[in-house]
């Protein structure tokens, strides 16, 4: 998905009275990640099996992919009415990284979800933002 994409389906969410939304990237070792094979090669979809079996085979290109997705659904710049996005970058993708880039997504695990039953402020965090700035290479920081 896309920054467009990412924006059409935060706004749908919106205009169901939602105002958090969980994100996380495709995982290709989880227990249901065969079951959206399955149903895209049923359905004909053969541009998403491709995509998808690459993530399967090559740990770079998913760790890449993911990413990409944490990144850009934290840079959608108008988040309807303030509705607010919290991603959960999966351990192993911690783990594939190092330095900053590692901080922030470990930090990006840790923050606190923006519910209005927890005790903190309903803000945005600072640690579900980009992980990197659109002239910054994401290859740069793996």
């Amino acid at each position: 998905m896309g920054e467009d994409d990412f924006h059409e389906l935060l706004s749908y969410f919106r205009a169901l009275g939602e105002v958090v939304v969980f994100h996380e990237p495709i995982n290709p070792r989880g227990a249901n990640f065969q079951q959206c094979l399955a149903a895209a090669k049923q359905a004909g979809y053969d541009n998403v099996v491709e995509e998808l079996q690459q993530m399967q085979d090559s740990h770079q290109y998913w760790v890449e992919y993911a990413l990409e997705q944490l990144n850009t659904v934290q840079q959608v710049p108008t988040r309807p009415d303030g509705l607010e996005v919290h991603s959960w970058p999966d351990d192993e993708l911690v783990r594939s990284t190092s330095g900053q880039l590692r901080s922030k997504l470990k930090a990006m695990q840790e923050a606190t979800s923006p519910e209005s039953f927890t005790r903190h402020d309903t803000d945005a965090s600072p640690e579900q933002s980009e992980l990197a700035r659109d002239d910054e290479s994401m290859e740069h920081h793996i």
